[in-house]
């Protein structure tokens, strides 16, 4: 069966009617949702500015072949994760809606897609950029899908796993450009690992009911008050601003970057801060970070590749 039993205790939300679309649109959207569209394209962003921070010459073919790839891969990774979760899912108001819970696609179907894409990404990598970058691409699927995936039922601790396959982008990029190593590519990584957590927290501490519905063991699930997700996340926008003030003495940021870097995480960490001071307004302040985090890693992003370009 795809869908077990609830544990005792929990309670299975029926899943919302699908939409009146006619059945070709409504199949091409839930293929769509599938795949998480946007979280692939943020992988995907993150690989290629990290190419683009590395790399002294323009490479088209190259260029383009990161970014196929690593959209595949990205794309096989979150099918494959709706397809693990697709019990849980089902009780849980945020992700009822998806296409498993709904019955759009069929478990078999999101199964054999998160595969062939996840693959494809990997094959494509290899061909069209290296070994390194394809390699790279895999163990990112292996970590989100085998590790993390499972981690979250058992540990407050798998949010910060998790964040590794979300920072390993980066140094797929740099291993593009010829070196995983390079100063941008872990730079990148490390901001990337720290920006994960406060951003996750916020979202987390907003549907911590749906969480524990679901049986996991995350943080904002396993918090009753919200005061260690709150420090923790105020911790961990204070490690961010460290890790993004690494490209300036790495060579890999100057001025621009700099001007846009260190405001944007200190608004950040203020964001933190109200959340770790609002005992009261918890779900206020949790909304308020999540928003900041959506609005500072474009601006580290743009200010890196702006640098990049003009000196």
């Amino acid at each position: 069966m795809d869908t077990p039993p609830s544990p005792p205790g929990l309670v299975h939300l029926p899943a919302a009617p699908a939409p009146a679309l006619p059945l070709p649109r409504l199949r091409a959207a839930a293929w769509f949702a599938l795949v998480k569209p946007r979280l692939a394209a943020a992988s995907t962003l993150t690989a290629l500015a990290a190419y683009g921070a590395a790399r002294p010459g323009w490479r088209p073919a190259e260029f383009l072949f990161l970014a196929i790839g690593t959209a595949a891969a990205a794309a096989g990774a979150l099918a494959l994760n709706q397809w693990l979760e697709r019990a849980p899912d089902a009780r849980m108001r945020r992700t009822r809606d998806r296409p498993l819970p709904r019955g759009e696609l069929t478990a078999e179907a999101a199964r054999t897609a998160g595969l062939l894409l996840g693959t494809g990404g990997v094959a494509v990598l290899a061909a069209g950029v290296n070994a390194a970058a394809a390699l790279l691409a895999a163990a990112t699927i292996a970590i989100y899908t085998i590790v993390y995936t499972p981690l979250k039922r058992r540990t407050r601790w798998a949010t910060e796993v998790g964040a590794v396959s979300g920072a390993l982008p980066a140094l797929l990029g740099g291993a593009a450009a010829g070196d995983p190593w390079s100063p941008p590519a872990v730079a990148l990584a490390a901001l990337l690992w720290c920006w994960q957590l406060p951003h996750f927290f916020a979202l987390g501490w907003r549907h911590r009911r749906d969480y524990r519905a679901a049986g996991f063991a995350l943080l904002p699930a396993v918090d009753p008050t919200g005061a260690r997700t709150a420090a923790w996340s105020f911790r961990y926008t204070v490690a961010l601003l460290a890790a993004s003030l690494l490209p300036v003495p790495l060579g890999a940021g100057g001025p621009i970057y700099l001007a846009g870097a260190l405001p944007a995480g200190l608004l950040f960490g203020r964001a933190a801060a109200r959340f770790l001071r609002a005992p009261g307004a918890r779900d206020e302040a949790a909304g308020r970070l999540f928003g900041a985090s959506l609005v500072y890693l474009p601006v580290i992003l743009i200010a890196l590749l702006m640098d990049r370009l003009v000196f």
